[in-house]
Order: structure tokens, then sequence, then C-alpha cells
């Protein structure tokens, strides 16, 4: 019996061991759960989410350029990236690595070096093209795939290239107004919250409710008068043989610069380095020739030291100047202001500044905008130069347009200032900014630099400038119905291996407006370096004669002292069809809703109709093909967000 009850006992003892250290235990655990959930839990609930939860940068959608019509000329589109995964890949070298090299145009041992360094992830080629993806998907090579990055894409391809500019690789402009409003084109990145699976891939938790975007900016130029622009001065550099030519169209009341040509040209899409990437009507000097006649003769005007009556001996076409001749084209006896402007003479136009003197002179030519930056703002923007002309012959020369340097669009400006009456405006090239989300960051208006000629001289040379054109250099920019002013410029350049002036190297220039009686528009027309025929009345003037006419037709300007001028004819139903919508109409269904836009009824409009309609109601606009409107998204009715895109498909009539 005493054994049997040591052994209950200890078997009590035990239990009572087992159940203190369960005691113990638990009171450990509890005390642990309570450091864990009530101590330390927010510092450990912080460590579990910075495994899984994380922030995405979300870079906006880069904004559209457009024509001052709403017309796209570079926007975002989605495109394909290729890149491999290495340990997925049947072989590091070999032929189907040298088939996708191929494809996509890359370099194969670069790729060859890519997938060596191993790892699960490298980028082939990013932002291709639909033909390129299209291949490369019917390779079917395991451990290649595809994400979705933005691509810049320029739908109207080489027009206003060197205006609009181009993006690198990585986004950034590069060039034209793609590098000036970069940061306003890119907007601001915001931070996106996400979050990442085990496998470390990142997952979107929240997509924002509508695509960021940076801001459109709107330039002053208008797509078809570019086009037309474009065409006529590629045509004459070709016919020309020419080096290169420049085009500028400006509206002399306001300095909005309506046509910015160069050529040759190039594809942004594609861009490549070299000198056609320059914008050089903006940022390349001439010495202009026989187009500063006009600048010397308005200063000459305004100092009293010339008359409409009066007349100078031209020489018969050669004049000695201290150790220096001066030559005509041909040669004229006495000359008043009007034909000495008209049949272009160097010595007489070189007589008239020695009555203005040198330091009238050069305050003349600076007054007109000469040696000092227009204001564009773009990158590497010259001057021009105007040096004070102490020799005689340099006052000689310089009087008709040697041993100075300008822009085309300089020159333009400044015939632009005689055109309007003698103000100088500041050219004008984006008439504004819009953030979809802040409003207008810049609205463009008329910019008065100075008063450049008083407007009774402006006036007068204005009348000088018509006899150009109806008897004198520029016969062939005559305008079919009307009037025109202008002047023409052949100036030898300058060689830079002598010093001196090139045999045979020559810029032809004809700037001139129109109507001569009520001006719309005006144009400068640049040729450098001209084959064969050089003159500036003979390669220069036809194409403002071609761009005027079709910019006046587009305007609906009337025919001087006649009846209204033709114009495109507005689209109309057939007898059986529903008429055509109006503006007002469309304006009418694009209904307000609790801070939204119903997205108005546009079929059957005009492009530019309803990109017009689009831009009133504070929709954006982004069009395929020519015409009507076909096709539109979102369909009417539908209620967005102010600042939405609306596709639309243009089909012609038919």
């Amino acid at each position: 019996m005493a054994g049997g009850g040591r052994s209950t006992r200890w078997v009590a003892v035990r239990i009572g061991a087992v159940a203190v250290a369960a005691v113990a235990g638990f009171a450990v655990v509890g005390a642990r759960a309570v450091q864990l959930q009530v101590v330390q839990s927010e510092k450990l609930g912080a460590m579990a989410r910075d495994q899984y939860v994380r922030e995405l940068d979300w870079k906006p959608r880069r904004g559209a350029i457009t024509d001052r019509n709403g017309a796209v000329l570079a926007q975002d589109v989605e495109a394909d990236s290729v890149f491999v995964d290495p340990e997925e890949l049947p072989e590091r070298r070999g032929p189907a690595l040298a088939r996708l090299a191929k494809v996509l145009s890359v370099e194969g041992k670069a790729l060859e070096r890519k997938v060596a360094r191993g790892g699960r992830f490298a980028w082939v080629k990013r932002r291709i093209s639909p033909d390129e993806s299209a291949a490369v998907r019917a390779l079917r090579i395991p451990g290649v795939g595809f994400a979705k990055e933005s691509r810049r894409y320029y739908p109207r391809r080489e027009l206003a290239a060197q205006l609009v500019g181009f993006v690198g690789d990585d986004g950034d402009g590069l060039e034209g107004v793609e590098r000036l409003f970069d940061d306003a084109l890119s907007g601001e990145a915001s931070r996106v919250p996400s979050l990442r699976d085990a496998r470390g891939v990142m997952l979107l938790k929240d997509a924002p409710e509508r695509a960021i975007e940076g801001a459109r900016v709107e330039l002053t130029i208008d797509q078809g008068l570019q086009l037309a622009a474009e065409r006529a001065l590629s045509r004459a550099v070709t016919q020309a043989r020419a080096a290169a030519g420049m085009l500028v169209a400006l509206d002399p009341s306001t300095g909005e610069v309506l046509a910015l040509a160069n050529a040759p040209t190039f594809n942004p899409n594609t861009p490549r380095r070299g000198e056609v990437l320059r914008n050089r009507a903006v940022l390349d000097s001439f010495e202009p020739g026989s187009t500063f006649k006009v600048f010397t003769l308005v200063g000459a005007l305004d100092a009293g030291v010339l008359r409409a009556g009066d007349s100078f001996y031209c020489e018969k076409g050669s004049w000695r100047v201290g150790q220096n001749v001066l030559h005509d084209s041909h040669p004229i006896g006495w000359a008043g202001p009007a034909k000495i402007i008209a049949e272009s003479s160097n010595i007489c136009a070189a007589k008239v500044g020695q009555r203005l003197g040198r330091e009238r002179l050069q305050r003349t030519l600076m007054a007109f905008g000469f040696g000092e930056k227009v204001g564009t703002d773009l990158p590497a923007e010259p001057r021009g130069a105007v040096p004070f002309p102490r020799a005689e012959v340099a006052l000689a020369t310089m009087s008709f347009g040697h041993g100075v340097t300008a822009t085309p669009l300089q020159i333009t400006a400044g015939v632009a200032a005689i055109a309007n009456g003698g103000t100088l405006l500041r050219p004008q090239l984006v008439r504004r900014v819009v953030d979809p989300a802040r409003g207008p960051l810049l609205q463009a208006a008329p910019v008065a630099v100075r008063r450049a000629a008083s407007p009774s001289a402006a006036a007068q040379m204005a009348r000088w400038m018509e006899g150009v054109v109806t008897e004198g250099t520029g016969k062939r920019a005559r305008l079919d119905g009307w009037r025109a002013a202008g002047k023409t410029g052949t100036a030898q350049k300058v060689d830079p291996l002598s010093g001196g002036y090139s045999a045979d190297k020559r810029f032809s220039s004809f700037v001139g407006f129109a109507p001569a009686e009520e001006p719309r528009i005006v144009i400068g027309v640049f040729i450098d370096e001209p084959r064969g025929e050089v003159m500036g009345g003979e390669v220069a003037a036809p194409v403002f004669k071609e761009v005027a006419e079709h910019a006046l037709r587009s305007m609906s300007v009337r025919p001087s002292g006649g009846d209204p001028a033709p114009r495109e004819p507005e689209p109309v139903a057939a007898a059986d069809e529903t008429p055509l919508p109006s503006v007002e109409q469309a304006l009418r269904t694009a209904r307000p809703d609790r801070g939204g836009v119903a997205v108005p009824v546009l079929e059957g409009l005009p492009a530019r109709a309803a990109l017009q309609v689009l831009e009133r109601v504070e929709l954006l606009g982004e069009t395929a093909g020519t015409g009507l409107v076909s096709r539109q998204a979102p369909a009417p009715g539908t209620v967005v967000e102010p600042g939405t895109r609306v596709r639309l498909t243009l089909q012609p009539r038919g």
C-alpha cells in the first residue's frame, strides 16, 4: 500500500509539473503575443506592408501637338516592346536568336551578349512598329515576350518636321517644339499604390480613373497651308537643283506663323542625325541681298532725306566707291525711288544709303528687328549681325543687303511690319498650351515689339513694292485675282575658305504680301544655292504665287476690287440623304451633365468643323483619314469629363 501511495503522489507531482509548465508556456506565448500584437504591432505591420505594398511612378502620356485647327501632328500611341527571358530561351545563341535580331534590325552579337549575362529579363528592342511586332510573334520563340509602352507617333510624317521636332528613346524632346515644351508635354508623374505578388510581379491596386496626359501644345500653323508650302518649296528646290529651301508665312496683323517650311525635310518617326534636322528658316543666318533695300528706303523716308519725287542717277550699271566698284544686274540711268525698288538697283540704293547715313541706317535695320533674337525661344536662335558701317563701301553694301546677316524668319517679320503699317510684331509659333487638369498654361496674344516705321512711310513703300510685281523684277509673283507687293533678292554667298564672295553660290529670295491694299498674309521664300537660273524673281517668286493663292482662297479673301474669292465647297447632302449637321446643331447635342459633357453628334461634319465643335465644349479631337466624319468614339451622347479625347474616323464623300 505504501508503494501505491508513493506512486500516486509521483503521478500527481508530474501532472502538476506539466500543468505549471503549460501555464508558464501559455504565459510566455501570451506575453509574446501581447508584444507582437500590441507593443510592436505598428512596426511589424509596416514591415509586412513593405513586403507586398509598393508605389509605382505613373508617368503621364505625353501631350499632343496640333495645328491651329486641332489636327494632330504628334501624339502618344501604344507600342510593343520586345524582351527575352534568357532562362526560358531554348538556346543562348544560334539560328533562333539570329532570326529575332534580323527581324528587329538589331545587331546579332550585341543581342547574344545580353542573353549571355543570364537573369530573367533583357530588352531586345523597345517601341517597335506593328509590322515588326507581327514578325516577331510569327517566330514563336519560347522566352520572347512583349510589354506595352507609349511611343511617339507623327501621323503627318514629314509635315512641319523641323518645327515639331521629335523625341528620343527615353521619351524626352530632342528637337523643335518637342524640346521647347518638353516639361509641359511630359506632364507631372504621380505615385500610384500597387501590390507585389509572391513572384515579385507588380500589380496595379487602384488604376487612375482616367489616363494622365501632359499638356496639349497648339501651334499657329495651318496644316493645309503648311502642306501647300512644303510641296511648292520642294518642287522649287528640286527644279533649281538647290542645296535647300525655306519658307515663312506670317499673319501681319498678329505675328502668327501660318506656315514654316524647310526643304529637304525628314520623317520624325524615324529620325536620322544630320543637317536636315535643323529648322533653317529660324536658325540659319544669311546675307539677304536686295530684299533689304526696302528697309533702307523706308528709313530714308522717315528721316526726311527721301521723297517720292526724288531722282537718282544709277550710273548706267557701274559705280566706283573708294577702291571698289559696285554693279547692277542691268544698266539704269536716272530713276526715282519706285524704279529703284522695281528694278532693284544696287547703285541707287547705295546712294539713298549715303543720304541716310551710317548711324541712321544701322538704327533703321535694328528697328526692324535685325541684330536681335525674334523671340521664338527655340534653342540656338541667332541674332544675326548688323555691324556699324565704318567704311564708305560698307555703308554702300549694307544699303542693299550685303555685309549684314539675318534669318528667313527675321526678314519675313521685317516685311510684315511694312505690310501692317509699320509695327514690328513678335512672330508667334504657339497659340496656346492647355493642361487637361489645370487648363490653359499659355495663351498667346499679339506682341508689338516696337514701331519700326511711320504709317505713311510703310504705306508708300507698300505701293513701291507693288510695282516690283506689276512691272519689275518680281513679275512671276503676280496673283490671279489679287494685288500683291514684294521684293526680290539675289545675294552672293561668302566663301568661307577665301573670306570673299563666291563666284557661283547665291542666296535667292522673294518676300511679299497680299492683298496689297489690305494684307492678310506675308510670305518669304528663300532658295539656298540654286544652280542655273539664280535670280530671286525666277526661282523664289513662283513659290510665293502658288502659296499665296492657296492661302487667300482658303481664307475666302475677296479678290482685289472683285467678287468673293473662290473657296473650297462645303459638303452638301444628296436629295435622298439626311441633311448634314451644322456646327450649331452639333453644339446643341453637347449637353452638360453633372460637370461632364455629352459627346456631340459629329457624323457628317467636315474634319475642321468637328474639331472646332469639340474644342468649344472642352473636348480633344483625334482624326484618322480624310473627308467627313463617319464614326466617332465615344458614341454621341456619352457623358465624359472635359478634356476627354474623341476619336474621329473620316471617309471621303461618296
